[in-house]
């Protein structure tokens, strides 16, 4: 019976480490815009029958045993986050589902298509190239809904690259809910690209890969909104802030200390 306790002990203490690094990647990430917090999940493993003997020596099931818990999966919780204005014209956070598509600016345009080249982030604080192409932080091109890199210039057609082309972006920029791009200025107004909109299916079948970024599993294709169907809207002007709450992740934090060093001490005495 004692090593079975203290199989039982060491399979917690294992989960409860577990259950502290999704923590400290949560409490690590609070402030990283567009961020999901990651939940988890245990099961019961190794659950053994219990027997008894009566007084004829009959042995008879008394019930069963846990040996402990183990993870039984992670997933990312991809409820809303907080928006946060920016007085940006340039930033764009979601309200309700969707994510951007987007794409490594290391691939050219008459690449084949791959799915590969591509990653889905919901952080929209986006900025212009010197060439006028809407990118993210690290440079990546957004994608429009014909699967094109973005130009937001007067005249997107033309490759020049002089002031005369280039807009005054908190003047003249307007993204509406549905993402369509357009300018609105006295003296010219046009609709421009529109924002590629994308969702999954199943939540569950995404992969994070860091800094906010999400890949389909398991084959899934992501399905494209091209029209607004009141699943989404964007906000012009502001970011979706984490939805890992501080206080939440640090209670979780202070009772897995206290779960561990108390299976920590039952071990001792068990040994």
């Amino acid at each position: 019976m004692i090593s079975r306790g203290i199989a039982s002990l060491a399979k917690g203490m294992e989960a409860l480490i577990n259950f502290e690094d999704v923590t400290a990647h949560n409490i690590a990430n609070v402030t990283t815009a567009g961020f999901k917090r990651t939940n988890i999940t245990f099961q019961n493993i190794l659950n053994s029958k219990v027997e008894a003997k009566n007084a004829l020596g009959i042995k008879t099931e008394a019930g069963s045993l846990s040996i402990g818990p183990r993870v039984d999966r992670t997933y990312i919780d991809f409820s809303q986050g907080g928006l946060m204005e920016s007085n940006n014209k340039l930033d764009v956070a979601f309200q309700g589902d969707g994510f951007f598509k987007v794409r490594y600016q290391d691939i050219p345009d008459n690449a084949p298509y791959d799915e590969r080249n591509y990653y889905y982030q919901r952080t929209g604080n986006f900025a212009l190239t010197d060439d006028n192409f809407l990118v993210n932080k690290d440079g990546d091109y957004i994608m429009d809904v014909q699967n094109r890199r973005i130009r937001i210039t007067r005249d997107p057609d033309s490759q020049d690259k002089n002031e005369m082309n280039r807009l005054e972006v908190e003047k003249d920029l307007i993204i509406a809910e549905n993402g369509q791009i357009s300018l609105n200025n006295p003296n010219f107004s046009a609709n421009l690209q529109k924002i590629q909109i994308c969702d999954f299916e199943d939540k569950t079948k995404i992969s994070g890969v860091g800094e906010a970024k999400y890949l389909p599993i398991y084959g899934q294709n992501p399905g494209v909104y091209t029209k607004q169907d009141g699943t989404f809207s964007l906000q012009q002007g502001k970011i979706e802030m984490s939805n890992a709450n501080t206080i939440k992740e640090m209670l979780n934090s202070i009772n897995i200390s206290r779960g561990y060093e108390s299976m920590s001490t039952i071990l001792k005495t068990e040994s």
